[in-house]
């Protein structure tokens, strides 16, 4: 989404939300069309349906989280990239150094819009800035470990990074979304809380 109509896209986000709160059947249908890799959902798009359906499943049964506010942040976690280069955004090949630099500002860049337009929150702000944090202290772009990254980051950042795999992108092929899963938990659980990340398989 663009800078301009980030209110109109808020609104929106907030009918899908309410869609997948309160129809199972509906949710069981928008995470299966995810798999599909269709041209008109976009990554964000499948990571803000990924990952509002397990927010769904940890906090249904609580009052405790404002679900229109989490979907804005899932939805827009990657918004940072508006700023950002597109030819590095769709580089073929492996990112050099300096452009990885460039790249991994894309979090901070995306609280900055959402408080130019006066649209952060604390959600969003956790989820925009936290996305690549990983639990082992490897992501970014605070480096930030264990019980440092809030739950809401954690959440997508499963949804991301599964996304990523299974989806067709500029440097590679997408994967099956069981192969996904398997790679996942063979060589990237240390990323992830595992509890968190087995309760995303049960989707």
């Amino acid at each position: 989404p663009s800078v301009e109509n980030i209110g109109a896209v808020i609104t929106t986000i907030f009918d899908i939300v309410d869609l997948i709160m309160t129809d199972d059947e509906t949710s069981i249908y928008m995470l299966s069309i995810t798999s599909h890799d269709f041209a008109t959902y976009t990554h964000s798009v499948n990571v803000g349906i990924l990952s509002i359906c397990l927010a769904k499943a940890l906090y249904q049964h609580s009052d405790g989280h404002d679900m229109h506010a989490l979907g804005s942040g899932f939805f827009l976690h990657d918004l940072g990239k508006v700023r950002i280069d597109q030819s590095l955004i769709n580089k073929p090949g492996k990112l050099n150094e300096q452009e990885w630099k460039e790249m991994k500002k894309h979090p901070e860049r995306g609280v900055e819009i959402l408080r130019e337009t006066d649209k952060l929150n604390k959600e969003s702000h956790i989820i925009v800035l936290q996305h690549h944090e990983r639990n082992d202290g490897s992501g970014y772009p605070l480096c930030i470990k264990g019980d440092d990254i809030h739950p809401y980051g954690r959440i997508c950042s499963v949804a991301d990074v599964f996304d990523a795999l299974t989806s067709i992108l500029s440097y590679k092929q997408k994967m099956d979304p069981l192969e996904a899963l398997r790679l996942m938990q063979k060589e990237m659980l240390h990323h992830f809380q595992r509890d968190l990340f087995e309760r995303f398989v049960q989707l």
